[in-house]
């Protein structure tokens, strides 16, 4: 998952190339919200999900035409602007932009449930399993000696199992919790204060850490969920084998010594979100706890295909249907995806961990350093977002569908055909008095398997691929916005 970022298509029709100069946005049900650059948290010289007020420049001494001169020796064009104040806020502007939105103030005045917020109440939310599972570790940590986790005793703990190699389910939270939670998410949304989208894929949820929950993960993160990282995913001496007699298959990505989250709640809709794309997580070993009842949904399991380096990154691994108040744990860097929903609704709690100690490895820099590996695939490892040859591969009834994998489907790169060879000619889309000045047609080219937008947008045409890279959807059906050039950013809509 990488950051947010605006994309524009170019298409080549026959001999006329129209090249895009509009950003479009699908209006549908979306809410507008401030970029988030998530990509901050992989620096490990900044960790924290929170904003940080940064200290205000020194103001230069010297003025110059009646407003302030900024240091260095060019001028800009806000330099030019004669008007003290409007110089003023202009600078303003710029600062806020490059500093971010300010930190959300929720906690815990405005909360729900405020005893979710005090981070000494851990253990009332844990699975007493789960706590039975780690608490001779928890002693050896009060003692001092948190660093050994040769006490944890995976195979002892009832509900804990192996679902496939690499991947590792076991009860971890109570109903209470999960309800509690889930209240609190919507009591947050319906008090009208502001909310990033909780990554670069979802658009709809909360990230916990900005709304004063950084604290009660940071303590389960050190008093729960460590351990078994260590044992699950962490260094040669600490990392189980095998688990109930199944081989684990897992790998050292930092276990032994996760030391910090991007912690967020995800919601899945057949009106809203309704998938989740193939991808890879931003951080070391994904904690994907289930907080709804598998009543009230239907679909959207979550499928897991190879890891991110290995041949078989784009085969199907493993299915998982998600479980109240249960933990699936993976690497991040294992490709996943959630397929659609077809009723109710569905909401997962969501742990991005890290190890700063392990990224500072030679381990983890060579192992970042193969890449991505595409090779075979199967249809539901495939990415729209991330696979170039996703439309060769897809049939085109279900592009842009997250659908599960069918007894006896085949592989797709097998279905796969070479590219049909490029015949230039003119295509006719619509007489020129049927699209008017800020409207949208649609061309369905079937040979080629291609949808392309055409719009008219002060007298001129443009035509670009109609699915966004995002969801699919139809930008057809979006608006047209052109995008300022000045240094304030505006935006000058039709």
């Amino acid at each position: 998952k990488q950051p947010n970022q605006c994309v524009s298509f170019s298409l080549a029709l026959g001999a006329a190339t129209f090249l895009s100069r509009v950003a479009l946005l699908w209006a549908g049900a979306l809410k507008l919200r401030m970029p988030v650059d998530y990509s901050k948290w992989d620096k490990l010289e900044d960790s924290s999900d929170e904003e940080l007020e940064k200290q205000r420049p020194a103001q230069p001494k010297k003025a110059v035409g009646g407003h302030e001169q900024p240091k260095g020796e060019g001028r800009s064009k806000t330099d030019e602007i004669q008007d003290p104040e409007a110089h003023k806020r202009i600078l303003e502007l710029l600062a806020e932009q490059k500093r971010g939105p300010p930190p959300i103030r929720y906690h815990p005045e405005k909360s729900l449930h405020k005893e979710l917020f005090d981070p000494q109440n851990w253990q009332r939310w844990v699975h007493p399993a789960l706590l039975s599972a780690i608490a001779a570790w928890r002693k050896c940590k009060e003692a001092g000696d948190g660093s050994d986790f040769s006490s944890v005793d995976l195979n002892s703990f009832e509900g804990c199992r192996v679902e496939a190699p690499g991947i590792v389910s076991f009860p971890a939270f109570s109903d209470e919790f999960c309800q509690t939670l889930l209240e609190e998410v919507r009591n947050y949304r319906a008090s009208g204060l502001p909310s990033r989208a909780p990554n670069s894929m979802n658009n709809y949820g909360l990230v916990l850490n900005e709304v004063g929950l950084r604290p009660v993960f940071s303590k389960l993160l050190r008093e729960v969920f460590l351990p078994i990282g260590a044992k699950l995913f962490g260094d040669d001496q600490d990392r189980m084998q095998e688990l109930h007699g199944e081989e684990l298959g897992t790998e050292n990505w930092g276990g032994s010594s996760l030391d910090d989250h991007h912690t967020f709640v995800v919601q899945y809709r057949p009106s809203d979100d309704k998938h989740l794309d193939m991808h890879i997580d931003e951080c070391d070993v994904t904690f994907n706890f289930g907080i709804t009842s598998h009543d009230n949904f239907e679909g959207n399991d979550l499928t897991f295909c190879g890891m991110f380096d290995a041949d078989n990154h784009r085969k199907h691994h493993h299915t998982y249907r998600h479980v109240k108040g249960r933990c699936v744990v993976h690497s991040g860097k294992r490709r996943h995806g959630a397929m659609d929903i077809e009723k109710g609704e569905r909401a997962s709690l969501i742990m991005w961990t890290k190890s700063q100690t392990f990224r500072r490895t030679e381990v983890y820099r060579q192992r970042n350093r193969k890449g991505l590996k595409h090779g075979d695939a199967d249809r539901v490892c495939l990415s729209y977002t991330h696979d170039p040859d996703y439309k060769t591969l897809t049939p085109k009834k279900l592009q842009y569908h997250m659908k599960p994998k069918q007894d006896g489907e085949a592989d797709v790169s097998a279905m796969s055909t070479s590219a049909a060879p490029t015949e230039k000619k003119w295509v006719r889309i619509c007489a020129d008095s049927e699209l008017p000045e800020g409207g949208a047609k649609m061309i369905n080219l079937e040979r080629e398997n291609e949808q392309v937008a055409v719009f008219r947008h002060r007298g001129e045409l443009f035509a670009i691929d109609n699915r966004c890279a995002h969801m699919g959807a139809s930008l057809c059906e979006g608006e047209i916005e052109d995008v300022g050039t000045n240094s304030l950013g505006s935006m000058d809509s039709k």
